[in-house]
């Protein structure tokens, strides 16, 4: 007979935060508790979480400091050539930290795509980085065969978001519009710190205050730069999301996309029929 536990015990199996563990469990259809009547308390069976656990593990890729660095490239290329960011669904314009820390979310997600694919399926991709004028809507550009590489035969997207988010969310334009829609879209969650550049300049830092009043309070304190984990949390169709205006917890300024994480396609079998799609 399987082990039951109980939910406090349940968020001590995955070693989640316990907002992370309500969020997973009650929004995103990450895993289930068994079945209650209501107003019971909730119980988990510890084999499935173990299931859900070991493929969480098996879809999560550490991004090193090199590959930390490309992205650092890439969003210092969109910061210093004028690019303007702007709140998604608002007109207020992010602050630099806040949109370093987006453009580098997104490349490394789009990083630990490639290595998922060569560690797991010794697939490689060709991903653009280069700094366009336009909006270009594809990420994956080349598929590496037998030493050539070749455009891809459908288009995909790499969308990125914090650990917390349990959506998959597209605007109304990446869905509605021909040119920007793509046939795939794949999900990831990269763990990235809030605090990665004090991370990057950590020495540098330490030099600069080392003299100062304070820094004994606090030297200690000051964290080391350690690799980034990037969940890939699966894909889906644009046909298999759904429109809304809300989402729990946040409302729109109009239509979005989207689809809850843990209904996304994920298994080895999807992830090998998707790669024969490319």
């Amino acid at each position: 007979m399987n082990k039951i536990l109980t939910k406090k015990e349940a968020v001590d199996f995955l070693g989640l935060d316990g907002t992370l563990f309500e969020n997973y469990f009650r929004n995103a259809c990450e895993f289930s508790c068994m079945e209650r009547t209501k107003g019971d308390r909730f119980y988990f069976d510890k084999e499935a979480l173990q299931k859900w656990l070991d493929d969480y593990r098996w879809r999560t890729i550490e991004l090193n400091l090199a590959d930390y660095q490309l992205c650092l490239d890439f969003a210092l290329a969109q910061h210093f050539r004028g690019y303007v960011l702007s709140d998604w669904g608002t007109a207020r314009q992010r602050e630099f930290g806040q949109k370093m820390t987006n453009w580098i979310k997104g490349q490394l997600a789009e990083v630990a795509v490639k290595k998922f694919f060569k560690k797991e399926f010794d697939i490689d991709i060709e991903l653009d980085f280069a700094i366009h004028d336009q909006i270009v809507p594809q990420d994956i550009i080349g598929v590496v065969e037998k030493g050539k590489k070749r455009p891809p035969k459908i288009g995909v997207g790499i969308k990125s978001s914090k650990p917390k988010s349990v959506y998959l969310v597209l605007g109304e334009n990446e869905i509605t519009l021909n040119e920007r829609r793509s046939d795939v879209y794949i999900y990831c969650r990269p763990d990235i710190p809030d605090d990665h550049i004090l991370r990057l300049t950590r020495n540098e830092i330490i030099r600069a205050v080392k003299d100062e009043p304070h820094f004994p309070t606090y030297k200690e304190k000051i964290p080391y730069f350690n690799a980034i984990p990037c969940e890939i949390a699966g894909w889906c169709e644009p046909s298999e999301l759904e429109k809304v205006s809300s989402i729990e917890g946040q409302d729109f300024d109009g239509d979005r996309y989207v689809k809850k994480s843990g209904l996304l396609h994920r298994t080895r079998k999807d992830w090998e029929k998707l790669i024969a799609r490319l």
